[in-house]
């Protein structure tokens, strides 16, 4: 049996997320740790609870939804996202929950019960936070969230845990949201590709084949305040100059690993002077970064090389450095059967379909590592992201759910 997700409720419960975002902030912005995050989790609570699921945050701040099987036991699950980066988009990680609750409505309204227990999960805080912190909830989940990640601060020297505790999450309890995955066969994300190869190509639903490997980092160089009228360029210990040379060195690495392996990356996305003053030669400096890959040597390779330039830098001007590297993600390849279902299902539905590597961090990369997982594109008006402009046409995510709907049909039959 063919189901056709309803455009009207999908449309309304983005619209609905989408007016749920912090008013002082340009785009949709709901990010982590915050009220509006808060709302949006508690949206997806509610909402599971009205389509018929056993619902509950967890102490990691996973909403969790449960639609019982026939025979119950063996586990199915779905899911995504409703936090954003700031200034962000309204389909990101939205489209992953709001289709899951899609799904569950669809099953019930075609009397289709499905013999495993279907979970549909909102993963706290995917996106990466003010402490360079990403996926939090899924690793919560799956154990694999360092205690150390707990100590880390941000710019105004407040921890992680402590604004954990803003956002009613105790950091001392979230390994207690710790999931049995041992009774989970296959785990299905639905996404926006945030890329434009499917728009390009005119194809309606991506099958990834991986997902790219994410180094980050944060390096502090201290240096000495100085008047910036009085102090020579040969006696200055400027440690923005040494800050702005590894901001360079992150772009020449990456440039140079992209022409050697087509998809590696490097960003540098925070920087910070201290005092911010234009007469005074900077004494602390800040950067943060990162680097993408689909493959796990090179991004040893890329924090080793990162790491010597910033000494480097900091050596010629006489500055101290710190480099740490935050908890990464190594590149994940998806479950060849499971990706090979949910292709039988898409092929069922008449869509057309193509294999993409993601380049986005995901949730389901951290799913990967404990049960078999597969993800679903669909397009990305010109391939734009994590900004305003960000769009996916409503006939596109009635497909992508249709295939998600089908590929859960499909993966229940086959581990029944």
């Amino acid at each position: 049996m063919t189901v056709t997700p309803y455009l009207d409720r999908v449309e309304s419960e983005l619209k609905e997320l989408a007016d749920m975002v912090d008013a002082d902030q340009p785009g949709w912005t709901r990010q982590a740790m915050t009220e509006t995050d808060l709302a949006g989790r508690q949206w997806a609570l509610k909402r599971m609870r009205e389509v018929g699921l056993d619902a509950h945050i967890d102490e990691a701040g996973n909403v969790i939804g449960v639609l019982k099987g026939r025979r119950g036991g063996r586990q199915l699950m779905t899911g995504s996202h409703t936090d954003t980066v700031e200034a962000g988009g309204r389909f990101d990680g939205m489209i992953g929950v709001v289709g899951a609750l899609e799904a569950v409505r669809l099953l019930k309204e075609t009397g289709q019960q499905l013999d495993h227990d279907l979970v549909v999960v909102d993963f706290f805080n995917e996106e990466p936070n003010r402490f360079g912190l990403s996926c939090v909830g899924s690793r919560a989940m799956t154990g694999t969230l360092n205690p150390q990640a707990f100590g880390v601060t941000d710019e105004t020297g407040t921890s992680f845990a402590q604004s954990l505790q803003i956002a009613g999450i105790e950091a001392e309890a979230m390994h207690r949201s710790r999931w049995d995955f041992s009774r989970t066969d296959a785990f299905v994300e639905l996404h926006i590709e945030q890329g434009p190869r499917l728009e390009e190509m005119g194809t309606e639903i991506g099958m990834v084949t991986s997902i790219t490997g994410v180094s980050r980092f944060r390096a502090l160089f201290t240096g000495r305040r100085d008047h910036a009228g009085t102090t020579g360029m040969e006696a200055r210990v400027d440690a923005g100059c040494a800050a702005a040379g590894t901001v360079l060195a992150v772009e020449r690495i990456a440039e140079q690993g992209n022409s050697e392996l087509p998809g590696s990356k490097g960003t540098s996305g925070g920087v910070r002077f201290t005092p911010e003053a234009i007469n005074v030669v900077t004494e602390l400096a800040e950067i943060r970064g990162e680097f993408r890959s689909p493959q796990g040597s090179w991004l040893r390779e890329a924090e080793e090389q990162l790491s010597s330039a910033a000494a480097q830098e900091a050596a010629r001007r006489g500055v101290d450095v710190e480099v740490a590297w935050l908890p990464t993600q190594d590149p994940r390849p998806m479950n060849d059967q499971v990706v090979a279902h949910c292709r039988d299902a898409v092929d069922q539905l008449g869509l057309s379909r193509a294999e993409l590597f993601s380049g986005a961090e995901h949730d389901a990369a951290v799913i990967a590592d404990h049960v078999p997982t597969a993800m679903l594109f669909v397009p990305s008006h010109k391939g734009r992201s994590h900004c305003p402009e960000e769009w996916t046409d409503l006939g596109d995510i009635q497909k992508g759910i249709a295939a998600l709907t089908e590929s859960l049909i499909r993966l229940d039959r086959v581990g029944s």
